[in-house]
């Protein structure tokens, strides 16, 4: 089994490496400071692994509405159970990668994804 290269994507954020391992997917993501990636949910489990960088982390259980804040300097990892909404804010330039076994699907939270869309504009 090897490590397979599917595309990057890159934009003002930083970029992000779309690799395959197997069934697994890994997407190795790129926050520069100041900027911010997620503001959705997934109907899956997700880990987050910050390898360096600070971030500012907000998760919002959909259901009940109960947000979680808490400021995360890497290495560490970050468990998101299925449907909570997640947002990560780059207090310095981050890397992190998320792996998971499933096809990819999000569904934006919009007081989250409001977030992402302002800074980036």
């Amino acid at each position: 089994m090897n490590l397979e290269f599917e595309k990057v994507v890159s934009d003002r954020r930083g970029s992000i490496l779309f690799l395959k391992f197997g069934q697994k997917n890994i997407n190795l993501v790129q926050i520069k400071k100041g900027f911010a990636r997620g503001g959705h949910y997934h109907s899956f489990e997700s880990s987050h692994y910050v390898l360096s960088g600070i971030i500012e982390y907000k998760e919002k259980n959909i259901e009940t509405e109960e947000e979680s804040i808490t400021t995360i300097k890497g290495p560490a990892t970050i468990f998101v159970p299925p449907m909570r909404a997640h947002l990560l804010i780059a207090l310095e330039d981050t890397l992190f990668f998320e792996a998971f076994d499933t096809e990819y699907s999000a569904t934006d939270y919009d007081q989250y994804r409001q977030i992402v869309l302002q800074k980036i504009s």
